[in-house]
């Protein structure tokens, strides 16, 4: 009996190996990193922080998880995200506008971005992989246009709470 559970769980891992694989090396790379941090990887602290200092890439996953059900690849998401902060960044602290003015204009930038390469996949049948991959280098640029090649700071204080506080 002992034999035959380690065969159906030797045969549970090597059946798909490649998925098998990556949730092995995740336990692996844990288990790793909480050993030699001495427990501190897992500490509530630190897994808060994780969390925080990713939500902007789980946002965007979140997004991307509709677009590769749907059978598209968005290789933008990015720039996208990136000209949208900028011209966040540009309108609160260049131009003194409120908080809410920049992250209304950033929700504005992507929905208009959204419809644009849209219209390209939708209406003329170009392939996505071929919108994003034009709109990757056109929106990284026009970050660094809005930006004038410069970072910005410090934002207001409205601006980082809403950033890095809790809602």
């Amino acid at each position: 009996m002992k034999n035959n559970v380690f065969t159906e769980v030797k045969d549970l891992l090597t059946h798909n190996l490649r998925t098998s694989g990556i949730y092995i090396a995740f336990v692996a790379i844990i288990l790793i990193f909480t050993i030699t941090t001495g427990g501190t990887l897992l500490s509530p602290e630190n897994v808060t922080n994780i969390i925080l200092q990713n939500a902007h890439i789980l946002i965007m996953a979140l997004g991307m998880i509709l677009v590769i059900v749907g059978g598209h690849i968005d290789l933008s998401v990015g720039s996208v995200l990136a000209f949208a902060s900028a011209v966040s960044a540009v309108l609160v602290i260049r131009m003194g506008m409120p908080w809410w003015v920049g992250v209304l204009a950033a929700i504005v930038v992507g929905i208009i971005v959204g419809m644009w390469q849209g219209f390209w996949v939708a209406y003329v049948g170009i392939p996505a992989f071929i919108v994003t991959l034009a709109g990757m280098l056109l929106f990284r640029g026009l970050t660094y246009l809005v930006l004038d090649n410069v970072s910005l700071s410090p934002f207001p204080h409205g601006y980082r709470e809403v950033a890095s506080g809790f809602l």
